[in-house]
């Protein structure tokens, strides 16, 4: 899907492409994008609905000024520590045979892992009424945000930043709806982040030196140098990325209302977690099927309004 068509004010279908040839669909009723926090702002963008200067100088025409769409940018940062061992514990073992026909025959063994098993909430500061973090722990290195290969028998885990207030946004950089966009997260440029980050990562120290975990964190592979602040900022700085849980670049009431509707477009709604305001203390994959749910009755008429 390239963009969708909109004529007089309202969404009447969409533009996409198909074995290299244009093709546009027409909608009876309206349009719903669920193209998530990073493509339904870049839709939006390349239907002529966003920022009316970021639109002008690429030189398209702008439907609707929508300064907010794309903006609101929010995900939980993760600063992942590594740990390896000599102990055979790993996922490593799962390319084994007898475990790989352990898989097909009882539905069992490491294969079965989903990678980070457990994990645990804490607040970084007595004062929080709720946690600001947690933990993702898993059996294995996991190293430059698993596009490496690991090594040896391996533990991760580390500090997820729960409560962001640091804000990035989702940019086009040309009239061209086949170019990625331009993804800024802005991790940390709030210092109440940092603050949580470098307190998490100490935790995380700590809990590496406890009796339990020593044999599975016997070589200290991806962590700071000490744990001075200095140096934790500059672990955290460093080894940051992405849980993969990006969400409110067309926020509820910044870009579309309690309804979904698109604001200032007729027949044009969202469902997805680009409509959340924040991105909240758990992974929005819950967030996503309840956000799509309620999509479906507002359009069946289950559901006739909202309120605030």
């Amino acid at each position: 899907m390239h963009r969708v068509l909109i004529e007089n004010g309202r969404a009447v279908g969409v533009v996409g492409e198909r074995l290299d040839e244009i093709v546009t669909i027409r909608a009876e009723r309206e349009v719903i994008l669920c193209a998530g926090a990073y493509n339904s702002p870049m839709l939006l963008m390349h239907s002529g609905v966003g920022p009316a200067d970021l639109l002008g100088s690429l030189g398209m025409d702008v439907v609707l000024d929508a300064p907010e769409v794309g903006q609101n940018l929010q995900d939980h940062a993760f600063a992942p520590l590594i740990f390896t061992h000599s102990q055979p514990v790993s996922t490593l073992i799962a390319h084994d045979p007898t475990y790989i026909q352990e898989f097909e025959e009882h539905g069992t063994g490491p294969l079965t892992s989903n990678g980070p098993e457990s994990g645990g909430f804490i607040r970084t500061r007595s004062d929080l009424a709720a946690p600001d973090v947690v933990f993702f722990a898993g059996p294995m290195m996991f190293p430059d945000s698993g596009l490496s290969i690991p090594t040896d028998h391996g533990l991760t885990y580390g500090p997820i930043m729960l409560t962001p207030e640091s804000r990035g946004q989702i940019t086009i950089i040309a009239d061209d709806p086949t170019m990625k966009p331009k993804i800024e997260h802005r991790y940390y440029t709030e210092e109440a982040d940092m603050a949580a980050a470098v307190e998490g990562v100490r935790v995380g120290l700590e809990l590496a030196r406890q009796e339990p975990l020593r044999p599975y964190t016997e070589h200290w592979h991806q962590t700071p140098e000490s744990d001075s602040d200095a140096d934790i900022r500059a672990f955290v700085r460093r080894r940051t990325h992405s849980i993969f849980h990006a969400s409110g670049t067309c926020a509820i009431g910044r870009v579309v209302d309690d309804d979904l509707k698109v604001m200032g477009i007729e027949g044009l709604r969202i469902a997805d977690v680009s409509v959340m305001p924040k991105v909240g203390r758990g992974a929005p994959n819950a967030s996503a099927i309840m956000i799509g749910e309620h999509a479906a009755d507002l359009v069946s008429g289950a559901v006739t309004h909202t309120s605030a």
